[in-house]
């Protein structure tokens, strides 16, 4: 491989140096990919590169919008998964694991494999440098020629050092796998915490057409995070599309500002595993059959385990757009022990139908409960009085949500 050193002066200051390594592959890809030919992508002529299924240089590695060698723009496919990093490794140590970046430049396009549980993969300590602009969004679908399927490719996984209270750090043992990607890939701090290495940057990024079922019920999320933690930056993201769930939180702190999720198939937002990252400006588009707009637990196999899951989810309008009145499930889904903190919600298009379902949320047997789950909530469901104790939903009250329109135009739900 090749290491490119580059100086840039500024107005007669002093040089800043900094390094990118290319992966010592084929020339039309930037050297950092397999050259498959020329493929038509979403109408237009793109040079097809491959990248490898390991990325652990230890250094930047840069996917550029366009070829240095042609006129064509490049579309980077994923062949199947592929990792950045190693940290996925069991025992990874967060002082030695490979700390690669992965730096996307806006308007690059990347690709799953059609029908395929393809996925782009941020292992602990590596980094992912996608940063777009409202203008040129970086873009994660399928390699065919269109935007409008779903399940064709698997999605977009960060994984981070974060606490997850399936393997705390308490235990001193690295235990928590990835689902839905592959075998004993692993997350989060349950033998090194540390609960301030970044997973990078996302901005102004797109995914569209994920959720490749990998196994019967086992599908892959548009954006998955393991264990991220807050020092990730993510905002401007538009989900679309997606069979599994739009986005998973799985413990961790990471939050997430600007959040566009659109005609996804499952559940809009999920979280577990003590996640007790925010939320704040998202707008939920549903059609036909899907399932919730939030479904959030604490922990499936125990509902007390510590840390308890308390995301802070504000400023949210939660749409439903489909022809079937009633075919998705209840909008706000509490469950297994978890807490949580909403404010300005908006719940439009659900009449008839029933807006909650708190039964098994927290409750009495958990010190961590603060008593205020649901402030100013603006709804036309039928609200359900059925954890009285802990998790009244109130009366629906004006509230404005959030109403801005996405940096991208997606199509609109089948």
């Amino acid at each position: 491989m090749k290491k490119v050193m580059t100086s840039v002066a500024l107005m007669a200051l002093a040089s800043v140096s900094y390094a990118d390594i290319d992966l010592g592959l084929d020339a039309f890809c930037n050297s950092n990919g397999t050259f498959q030919g020329t493929v038509i992508f979403n109408g237009t002529n793109y040079l097809r590169c491959d990248l490898p299924a390991s990325i652990a240089v230890n250094d930047t590695v840069v996917l550029a919008k366009n070829s240095t060698l042609s006129p064509l723009p490049i579309v980077w496919a994923l062949p199947g998964i592929v990792l950045v990093g190693n940290g996925h490794l069991q025992n990874a140590n967060p002082s030695t694991v490979d700390k690669t970046v992965l730096k996307i430049e806006a308007g690059a396009q990347i690709a799953g494999a059609a029908d395929s549980n393809s996925a782009l993969v941020i292992t602990r300590g590596a980094q992912i440098d996608a940063q777009g602009s409202s203008s040129d969004p970086i873009v994660f679908s399928s390699i065919d020629n269109d935007i409008t399927g779903s399940g064709e490719w698997g999605g977009l996984v960060l994984a981070g050092y974060g606490e997850s209270n399936a393997c705390p750090s308490a235990n001193g043992q690295d235990l928590c796998e990835m689902e839905g990607v592959a075998s004993a890939y692993y997350y989060g701090g349950g033998k090194y915490l540390d609960e301030t290495m970044s997973s990078g940057t996302l901005e102004y990024v797109v995914i569209a057409e994920g959720g490749h079922e990998v196994a019967i019920a086992s599908e892959i999320n548009g954006l998955t995070l393991y264990s991220v933690n807050s020092s990730t930056s993510i905002k401007n993201v538009h989900i679309h599309n997606n069979q599994d769930d739009g986005i998973e939180f799985f413990g961790g702190d990471a939050g997430v500002e600007d959040l566009w999720l659109t005609c996804n198939q499952d559940d809009s937002v999920d979280w577990d595993e003590g996640y007790r990252g925010s939320l704040n400006r998202v707008s939920i588009v549903q059609g036909d059959n899907a399932d919730h707009a939030f479904e959030l637990a604490n922990n499936p196999d125990s509902i007390t385990a510590a840390p308890i899951a308390r995301g802070v989810v504000t400023n949210v309008t939660v749409g439903f757009v489909g022809s079937t009145a009633g075919s998705t499930d209840v909008p706000l889904k509490l469950k297994e022990g978890t807490d949580a903190y909403f404010e300005n919600v908006e719940i439009l298009g659900y009449a008839g139908q029933a807006c909650n379902d708190t039964s098994s949320a927290i409750g009495s047997s958990s010190t961590a409960y603060t008593g205020d789950a649901f402030n100013t909530m603006e709804y036309d469901c039928n609200r359900i009085i059925d954890n009285t104790s802990y998790m009244t939903l109130p009366a629906s009250t004006s509230a404005t949500g959030f109403s801005a329109a996405s940096f991208w135009n997606a199509p609109n739900c089948d």
